[in-house]
């Protein structure tokens, strides 16, 4: 019995000095630059907390947001891009191009149903998009239409948005996002674009103009902590410069939460 109690606590001083040695091996291992991702209770002002070839994104604390905001050339409340909302005038402005319709019996989309879903799509190039021969039906009904972009903006289940470039004759919200969110840097080179897919949070991108619109350069992260949906919805966005984006984070419902920082972007 003497013995038994003598090696009691150094058997748990090995065990201590195993796991100590495990988690210095641990920290030595290399990161992933194209994401660094922090742990929520460590993060700590200044640190970039996602990268990648195209961008960094770093927490930045309140004086140097409104500092920067106090330099910005670029207001942070930008005019709205003109769009067309009354239905019967868009659709008279896409007649010929987009043909639109109601839900039939067989859960279809019938142009002689009235109604504001999608039945078929004529690009000006002449390319044809029927979606009721898609792999899933575009649920979706007629939201805004932006004759200076090109894109009509519709919405589907639970609020959740979805977009067609016509110009581009591409029909995929991910890359086209919706012109409510953009906010354009100040020679219009970069612009920030973003859309909801229905489930509180947004989802953010920025875009780059090419000889012909814009096509996307990065997607802002949805994580970058243990808790997830950390840029849940951006708010106070404005650009300092052409490569310079900052803004806050934002929870549904203004609650409280250890997510909610500054954060500036930089382009490469």
């Amino acid at each position: 019995m003497k013995n038994y109690k003598i090696n009691i606590p150094i058997a748990v001083l090995l065990v201590l000095l195993f796991i100590a040695y495990k988690n210095k091996k641990q920290d030595k291992q290399p990161i992933d630059v194209q994401q660094v991702v922090s742990v929520a209770d460590s993060v700590s002002v200044g640190e970039i907390v996602y990268e990648n070839d195209t961008l960094s994104l770093s927490i930045i604390d309140s004086i140097d947001f409104f500092k920067a905001k106090a330099l910005s050339k670029v207001p942070s409340e930008q005019d709205t891009i003109p769009y067309i909302s009354d239905f019967s005038i868009a659709k008279e402005m896409l007649k010929g191009e987009v043909t639109f319709g109601g839900w039939n019996d067989s859960f279809k989309v019938d142009s002689n149903i009235v109604g504001e879903s999608i039945a078929f799509i004529r690009f000006n190039n002449g390319d044809t998009i029927n979606p009721n021969y898609l792999k899933y039906t575009w649920d979706a009904g007629f939201v805004r239409y932006y004759p200076s972009e090109r894109i009509l903006l519709m919405e589907g289940g639970h609020t959740s948005d979805f977009s067609i470039d016509l110009e581009k004759r591409l029909a995929d919200v991910e890359f086209v996002g919706n012109p409510a969110y953009i906010i354009a840097s100040p020679s219009g080179q970069y612009r920030l674009n973003g859309w909801f897919p229905g489930q509180e949070c947004s989802e953010y991108f920025i875009q780059k103009k090419e000889s012909k619109g814009y096509g996307l350069l990065a997607r802002l992260p949805l994580s970058i902590s243990d808790y997830g949906f950390d840029l849940c919805t951006i708010i106070d966005v404005f650009w300092k410069t052409d490569k310079e984006l900052y803004f806050r984070n934002h929870f549904f419902g203004d609650v409280e939460d250890e997510r909610m920082h500054f954060f500036k972007v930089l382009i490469k």
